[in-house]
This record gives structure tokens, C-alpha cells and sequence, in this order.
């Protein structure tokens, strides 16, 4: 997709729409052309002469430009087209120019010569221009998607606005910059660059729908219980995130947020669900530029809480009492013979 440029098919077509209106002259060269390294630039022409009365092999075409007169050589794109390649001075930016056309007549087997010179309104300007946008790397995608584009002069500052809305945006280099499509509804919109105060029309950018993927398909919980939710998107978000609204025909029985975001770079975002009051319904998730996903929800009862099992201990059973030893009667001590005392 060009830009800042009418591509040549264009211009052909202006041509005709010009002849239509009967123009001798139709200037098929754009007012603006991107500069290049080599600096020769294309100027052509459309010479509507009659070919029933002009003698055959006499049309020329000449270019005056900057007071110098050169001839044109025939195009390849049409009949009674001339092209002359122009190479534009180091130090210019800008030409003035203007077309001359010169033939033979006959009629009435009588042959003039004749030439047709422009009049104030012909007189052109061939500008040249360092900052344009070349090509649009994709003309549709869905949100999120990345898009490439080519041309000259991006600054680091600059940024795409698509319909209204800025585009996350990144320049790598003077000659390229990306963006990726931010969350609109599906349809087609228009793209700026915006690069300071100035801006530059790229084209048109038709944002297709995608597909959510919610994970589980079918949520039951119990009332007071949790589970979780996931929300998947089939490429990164962008820088920003994409915003997902969540509704329920049984706000009731479904406590959680009302809102799911997928932070920028992430595909998929998950969140918790509390049951509520008993019910079943379903969860609808929607966000521009998704078809809208759908997860069915069922809430049950609470069971009630078990009762606590105690086990019973076992009777504990006395020691036994260890028997008392019988008495064993004391033995008085011998008594030695009074002999044996009177001895010692």
C-alpha cells in the first residue's frame, strides 16, 4: 500500500477520467515522490491526440523542466504515454516542469504541423520527499497482531493511531517501524502515523474477529468453595493488555470479578471463582474484536461439615499390688557353756 504517492495503476486511471473530459495533456506523474539513492525520478505523460486525422508516426512528447527541454521516449504502460527519467540535482528537492506536444495533421489531404503548449494551470511540481510511508506489511489481522512498515524518516516518538484509537508502536530504525493491533470491534479503519505534529495517511486496516478459548468449558463449585477460571486469546496481547468484561445470569450464585485482563505479551489470564447461592447459569466473556465465549456454571449446596470422630480411650487397669514377705521369727544367739567363760 502506498502512500504520500499515487501508485501508477492510479494514475493511469486519472488519465482516462481526464480524457473522459477531453484534455489533449494529462500529466500522469505524482506531485510527490519518494527520494531515493539514485535520484532520477519518472515523469510521464498521456498525449490525447485524434489518431484519425494525425499522420501517423509524427506524436512527440517534450519536458521542459527547470528551462531545459528534453524529448520524452514512449512507455511501456499504454498507448500515447511518454516517460522521461529526470535526474533531480544533489542540492534540489523540487522541479518545475510542464509537457509540449508535437504532431502532424492531415485533412482533407492537407498536412500541418501542430504543437500544443500548456497553459498556466500546467505548469507542475515535482517535490521530493524523505519521509513516506513505502508499503503496510498486512491490510488485515486480528487484535493483537503484529504489522511491519516500510518507508523513510520514522522517529523513535512516532506512533499509528487505527480509527481513532493509538496502536502500541515500535521503531527499530529510520526505515521501519511495527505496531500491533489494538482491541476494535471487528470492521475497517483507517491508519495514521502520526510522527510530531505532522500526519501521514497510510491506508486502511480491516480488523478480523478472534477466538477465545475459556477453560474449563463447564465450572461447578460448591457454595463457599473456589475453583478457577482460564481465558486463553490465539496470539500475545498488546502492550496495554485487552480487557475482558465478564457477565452471568446468576450474579447470585458467581462471586468473582467482573473484569478479566491479559496483560500485554501474555496469551491467557486466569481467575478465581467463589460459589455463591446455589444455582446454574453460565459466564459470558466478551472484549472487542472476540467472538464471545461462554462457560456454563453450576453452584451446588455446601455439604455439611462432618462431625468429628474422638476415639474412646481403654479403662486403664491398676498394677497389681506386690505380697507383703511373711515374718521370719527371730533366733536368739547361742549361749557359750560357763566353762568356756571361765576359761577365758
Amino acid at each position: 500500500m502506498k502512500a504520500k504517492h499515487i501508485p501508477l495503476l492510479a494514475a493511469l486511471a486519472l488519465a482516462a477520467a481526464f480524457a473522459a473530459c477531453n484534455h489533449p495533456v494529462v500529466n500522469v506523474t505524482a506531485p510527490q515522490a519518494p527520494e531515493n539513492t539514485s535520484r532520477i525520478y519518472t515523469l510521464m505523460v498521456n498525449a490525447r491526440v485524434n489518431k484519425l486525422t494525425m499522420v501517423e508516426g509524427t506524436l512527440k512528447a517534450y519536458i521542459t523542466i527547470e528551462g531545459d527541454e528534453h524529448e520524452m521516449t514512449p512507455a511501456p504502460y499504454g498507448d500515447q504515454i511518454y516517460q522521461y527519467d529526470y535526474e533531480m540535482p544533489a542540492d534540489r528537492a523540487q522541479a518545475k516542469y510542464f509537457f509540449t506536444i508535437r504532431y502532424d495533421e492531415k485533412i482533407n489531404g492537407l498536412v500541418k504541423h501542430r504543437q500544443i503548449d500548456p497553459d498556466a494551470s500546467q505548469i507542475y511540481t515535482l517535490n521530493i520527499v524523505n519521509r513516506y510511508v513505502h508499503e503496510m506489511e498486512a491490510t488485515r489481522g486480528t487484535v493483537g497482531a503484529v504489522v511491519a512498515v516500510v518507508g523513510s524518516g520514522f522517529n523513535p516518538a512516532d506512533h499509528i493511531m487505527i480509527g481513532g484509537t493509538w496502536a502500541p508502536t515500535s521503531v527499530p530504525s529510520t526505515n521501519a517501524l511495527t505496531f500491533a493491533v489494538p482491541p476494535l470491534p471487528p470492521g475497517d479503519y483507517p491508519v495514521e502515523w502520526h510522527s510530531g505534529m505532522e500526519v501521514f495517511q497510510i491506508g486502511a486496516f480491516h480488523v478480523d474477529a478472534s477466538n477465545l478459548v475459556v477453560t474449563p468449558a463447564s465450572v461447578e463449585v460448591a457454595s463457599g468453595d473456589t475453583t478457577m477460571l482460564t481465558i486463553v486469546m490465539s496470539q500475545p496481547a498488546p502492550q496495554g493488555g485487552v480487557p475482558f468484561e465478564v457477565l452471568t445470569d446468576v450474579p447470585q450464585s458467581v462471586i468473582m470479578s467482573k473484569e478479566i485482563v491479559i496483560q500485554g505479551g501474555q496469551r491467557s489470564a486466569t481467575v478465581k471463582i467463589t460459589g455463591g447461592a446455589p444455582g446454574a447459569g453460565s459466564l459470558h466473556i466478551s472484549a472487542p474484536g472476540f467472538y464471545r465465549g461462554v462457560a456454563a456454571v453450576k453452584v451446588d449446596e455446601a455439604l455439611p461439615a462432618p462431625v468429628p470422630v474422638v476415639p474412646v480411650a481403654a479403662p486403664v487397669e491398676a498394677a497389681p499390688t506386690p505380697a507383703t514377705p511373711a515374718a521370719v521369727p527371730e533366733t536368739p544367739p547361742a549361749k557359750l557353756p560357763a566353762a568356756a567363760v571361765m576359761g577365758s
